[in-house]
């Protein structure tokens, strides 16, 4: 992450060194115009524009710098022609002078809300990092790729879901979507993956009564008409996938040679709507792959109204019979491309997708 932030850093110092440039020419070639032409003053307002251009990207020592230049050539253009301390000479300067000193003022105060912006934004970092953190590479017998993909530039969290925990020797795991934006979507998230951070790895407590133990813990906290939809899986070492759904979409078993096909015909009404959880049993064996989505995914639009297509993106997840573990987190991000292209590069909800490979016991 340092590394990161230094190139990001250097780039910065990089793109504020070439506007600074920039504007310094702009004011030279002026300058230099207006002195080989002579006659009346016509630069004077385009000379102005400097500072103020120099504001919206460099510091205020930067724009002092260029205001600086843009003064003294006023000063001495207007000494040329003879009215420095006549006519209008001395307005133009006052004038020049004036302006350059609130775009120096404007530099510094945009820096400082520019400065409180990444103060805000490295404390959302850190929330995101304790309400919704990646998944492991491995849990047990499960290899494991996550993304959680927020459709506002200015929101790192949102009422997307997704964790994994060992239990008894297998591994639970829970993909949700919180109905609702913003921070009450955001506290009803984090319940629900406190409670079942909680409850899971309990191998005394059965997967519908997870379920159970959700809704308990969020029905609280939620507003009239809100609700949660999750889907809970859990993977046992013999290869039995249980499935719970509460108002999801189905997960999706991926095999080597078979078109994509959704599992888990039956369910249930979303937390917070009173959950009747069903348990339903399958097969996941090892090399075979699922994937578990918010509708986010199935929702997603392109510019004609058209839905994303998952089960033919999902065709590429399927495993090739050979292929490591590590191709997880590559495929995943494949799959995110696709739904971006689709959509023409905005998505307009949440995204959370998790993807799981069952590993050789």
């Amino acid at each position: 992450m340092d590394g990161a932030r230094g190139r990001k850093q250097r780039r910065a110092s990089v793109r504020r060194g070439t506007a600074l440039l920039l504007a310094l020419a702009w004011v030279l070639v002026l300058w230099a115009c207006q002195a080989a032409v002579g006659g009346r003053l016509v630069v004077v307002p385009w000379l102005a524009l400097a500072p103020l251009a120099a504001s919206l990207v460099l510091t205020w020592r930067g724009t002092a710098a260029v205001a600086a230049a843009v003064v003294l050539a006023v000063t001495q253009l207007s000494a040329a022609t003879g009215d420095l301390w006549t006519g209008f000479g001395g307005i133009r300067v006052a004038g020049g002078a004036a302006l350059s000193a609130f775009a120096v003022f404007s530099a510094h105060v945009r820096v400082r809300r520019e400065a409180h912006i990444r103060a805000v934004t490295e404390v959302a970092t850190v929330a995101q990092a304790a309400i919704q953190p990646p998944v492991p590479a491995r849990v047990g017998h499960v290899a494991l790729a996550s993304r959680y993909v927020s459709a506002s530039a200015d929101a790192l969290v949102g009422g997307d879901l997704f964790d994994v925990v060992a239990a008894d020797g297998g591994v639970r795991l829970i993909v949700g979507d919180a109905r609702g934006k913003g921070l009450p979507a955001v506290h009803v998230a984090a319940a629900v993956l406190s409670a079942f951070r909680l409850s899971a790895p309990r191998v005394d407590v059965p997967l519908e009564e997870v379920a159970r133990h959700l809704e308990a813990a969020i029905t609280p906290r939620l507003a009239e008409e809100d609700f949660v939809t999750a889907v809970l899986c859990e993977l046992h070492p013999s290869g039995r996938l249980d499935i719970v759904r509460c108002g999801h979409p189905a997960p999706l078993r991926l095999v080597a040679g078979r078109t994509p096909e959704e599992v888990g015909n039956h369910s249930c009404p979303p937390l917070g709507l009173g959950v009747e959880p069903v348990v339903e049993s399958t097969v996941l064996r090892a090399g075979e792959r699922l994937l578990l989505h918010t509708d986010g995914l199935v929702e997603a639009r392109d510019a004609e109204g058209r839905f994303f297509d998952v089960l033919r993106a999902a065709s590429a997840l399927v495993p090739s019979g050979g292929a490591p573990a590590e191709a997880l987190d590559a495929d995943l991000e494949g799959l995110l491309e696709k739904v971006r292209a689709h959509v023409g590069g905005t998505l307009t909800d949440d995204v959370a997708v998790l993807l799981v490979e069952a590993l050789e016991g």
